[in-house]
């Protein structure tokens, strides 16, 4: 438990439905249990719309704004000096935490401003990966939405400073031809904060190359913790003469399914099936595609709300597969699969976290190549063991507490700077 005299008062703003079980809000409802059960004082800001109170902390639904029926990636919270002078009186906190660019942010800021406290913020998504499976909507938040979001975010946290710069490094365009410019307003948004987060190196890396290297000492890399129900999973299905390839997560086109499915019927095995777990816009043009597989089962199990059951239905896994593509931060599923003992194959060489040489398969990302890697797990078994028990092994040191101890470091060095 936390002495009395160091105990914060943290809130946690976010734009997503909660507790919508997208890796975003895993990670939120991680911090909210960790951060509460250490003693500190922890308030939600959420979105009132689909809100779930947590039970670990204090929360307040806020005003959103969205169309009726969209998706959680479509709804912003609400901004106003209003609102965010009733926030500031109502809760005196002593950190601000973001964890969207969209309506959060800028409340966040307004409710740091008010209250004259650090405002810390956390890059999740990879704007540029998405010029690859959306490219015009893509294109048209580059040079709209994120061109003008951060200039007007340094002026509702009224700060000042140097101007964010296009990088020039060679990886820096290798995604999209709006690659720089997307890195340029990424600087431009955590320019206007005092400190930033995300889960991946080369995310912190780039926002600080494109700020000509201002950045430097606010950047910090937090990989997200994994929940207690992947640690304590168990093996419960048999190994037998049927290898299952498992693909869990959303089911739209970022996250390249389609491919999996693809070369999973390149595979032409019936000794293998494939099982795949979550929903999405994508669902109905997969379970076509799936049908025309001749060999081997496929599987659509649906979306799981218990994390209990999907850590069971990943551990009775014999391998895990992950086809996105320059687009995941850190790919929160990788370090689940890792936690619950499961072999992975991927095709992202800049994922870092729950993968490494004893534990996984980097394969090419074009079908035939992942087909390829499944192949070569599905004619090893005595390496799927060996992997199995390095994926247990390293996914032991993946723990939310190890992610609540990162972002207080980073709470205190940002309120010690002020």
């Amino acid at each position: 438990m936390t002495p009395p005299e160091t105990v914060l008062d943290i809130g946690i703003f976010t734009d997503d439905f909660y507790p919508e079980s997208g890796g975003v809000s895993r990670s939120i409802q991680l911090q909210l249990q960790q951060l509460s059960a250490a003693g500190h004082r922890v308030t939600l800001f959420a979105p009132d719309v689909h809100l779930s109170p947590p039970p670990e902390c204090r929360w307040e639904g806020v005003p959103s704004w969205r169309m009726p029926g969209a998706p959680s990636f479509l709804c912003s919270l609400q901004v106003g000096r209003r609102l965010a002078g009733r926030i500031a009186a109502d809760h005196p906190l002593d950190i601000v935490h973001s964890q969207n660019e969209r309506g959060s942010i800028f409340l966040a800021a307004q409710v740091a401003r008010s209250l004259g406290t650090p405002h810390v913020h956390t890059f999740h998504s990879n704007y540029v990966g998405t010029h690859r499976t959306t490219p015009l909507v893509s294109g048209l938040n580059s040079v709209t939405y994120l061109d003008w979001s951060g200039r007007w975010l340094r002026r509702l946290a009224g700060t000042t400073g140097g101007e964010a710069i296009l990088p020039s490094g060679p990886d820096a365009a290798a995604d999209s031809v709006f690659a720089r410019r997307d890195w340029r307003s990424l600087a431009r948004l955590a320019s206007a904060v005092d400190a930033f987060t995300s889960p991946a190196g080369y995310v912190i890396d780039s926002v600080v190359e494109a700020s000509a290297g201002t950045l430097a000492g606010r950047g910090h890399v937090v990989p997200s913790g994994v929940a207690e129900a992947f640690v304590r999973a168990e093996r419960k299905r048999q190994r037998g003469p049927v290898t299952r390839f498992l693909s869990c997560g959303r089911l739209g086109p970022e996250k390249r399914v389609d491919v999996i499915l693809d070369a999973f019927g390149r595979l032409g095995r019936d000794d293998a099936e494939l099982h795949i777990v979550g929903t999405g816009s994508a669902e109905g043009a997969l379970r076509q595609q799936a049908a025309r597989i001749r060999h081997g089962k496929v599987r659509f199990l649906g979306h799981f709300d218990d994390a209990d059951l999907i850590a069971q239905e990943i551990a009775d896994a014999d391998v895990f597969v992950l086809a996105s593509y320059r687009f995941d931060t850190q790919g929160m599923v990788l370090a689940e699969a890792a936690a619950t003992g499961t072999p992975i194959l991927y095709c992202d060489d800049r994922l870092s976290v729950g993968v490494g040489p004893e534990n996984s398969l980097l394969a090419g990302h074009e079908p035939a190549e992942l087909a390829t890697g499944m192949r070569e797990l599905l004619d090893a078994p005595e390496r799927l063991e060996t992997m199995s028990a390095a994926s247990k092994e390293l996914g032991r040191r993946l723990t939310a507490g190890s992610m609540r101890d990162n972002y207080l470091a980073v709470y205190r060095q940002a309120i010690a700077a002020r």
